[in-house]
């Protein structure tokens, strides 16, 4: 194990330093300037109602957080702490629930849903929401706040304590949950990023920085993306990527942006949220959950 954590805090610091090199500058204000018809973002949005059985509800205090995968939408409303379970026509299908108030859900490969909670990792089955194994998190005092599949031996999750960041895991062929501190970023940007998925590969973004953080089946945490919004200090709020695209949604002002950044051309567009929200992107659309409307608008990228 200190073997691990030497490779991991080797990794930061080499690839930190390397990738500072090539930060991606944005001008908020000036693309703000710049009138965008939002249909230049996506070819066509479709309204997906989500049919709830009889006297079944959602709670209305924040966002649900949502997961997509094969044929699947998992909603956790975290204000009844359940998991609502639809297909991609909206019919109702199952809930999970958990007796731990759940922290977060991640889908991995179209096969597992991890569900976190603060003393394990629940694994349900992504078609029928059965329940499959857990994973104990035993003698923690890390507050854990997010969690992802790297690969199959390996949950990735991020935390804090005592106003220092934490990058966390657990090994399932060793049985073995682990923690190590992270001194290259503030505990703020740990409690409100969130990991993603990208063409196979594992991300999570920085709320305060912006970073995009790169996980690797190795041990290895990169860097992959960083920024320089100049004096503007955005907080982000929701990040997702394509293969040639990465989409951030972000507070500024008190009002709430789109980023869209084209990686091939280094060229981007703002747009106010409402015009484009940002959801879950899955196989090249972005699903976003409207809690007013009770449904999901699937936007073509």
């Amino acid at each position: 194990m200190k073997r691990f954590f030497f490779i991991l805090s080797v990794g930061l610091m080499a690839v930190s330093c390397w990738s500072h090199s090539d930060r991606l500058k944005v001008d908020i204000d000036k693309a703000l300037k710049k009138q965008v018809d939002v249909r230049e973002l996506y070819a066509q949005a479709a309204v997906i109602p989500l049919h709830f059985s009889e006297g079944m509800t959602l709670g209305q205090e924040s966002q649900p957080v949502m997961e997509v995968a094969a044929d699947r939408f998992f909603l956790l409303d975290k204000e009844n702490n359940t998991i609502r379970v639809f297909n991609w026509e909206g019919d109702y299908l199952a809930t999970i629930d958990q007796p731990e108030k759940i922290i977060d859900i991640s889908a991995y490969k179209d096969q597992v849903l991890d569900v976190l909670t603060a003393g394990a990792i629940s694994e349900y089955d992504i078609q029928d929401g059965s329940f499959l194994t857990a994973y104990p998190i035993r003698n923690n005092e890390v507050i854990l706040t997010s969690l992802a599949r790297v690969d199959e031996d390996t949950i990735d999750l991020k935390g804090s304590l005592n106003g220092r960041a934490y990058d966390c895991g657990y090994l399932i062929g060793q049985n073995r949950f682990y923690t190590v501190v992270n001194d290259f970023y503030p505990a703020v940007d740990y409690q409100s990023g969130r990991y993603f998925h990208s063409n196979d590969s594992t991300f999570c973004f920085c709320a305060h920085s912006g970073d995009i953080l790169f996980y690797r089946g190795d041990d290895f945490i990169f860097p992959w993306y960083e920024w320089d919004f100049g004096k503007r200090d955005p907080v982000f709020t929701n990040v997702q990527k394509t293969t040639d695209r990465i989409y951030l949604a972000f507070t500024l002002d008190g009002k709430d942006y789109m980023l869209v950044y084209n990686l091939d051309d280094r060229k981007y567009k703002v747009v106010e949220y409402d015009t484009f929200p940002l959801g879950v992107i899955y196989a090249g659309r972005n699903y976003y959950f409207s809690p007013a409307d009770c449904a999901i608008t699937c936007y073509t990228l």
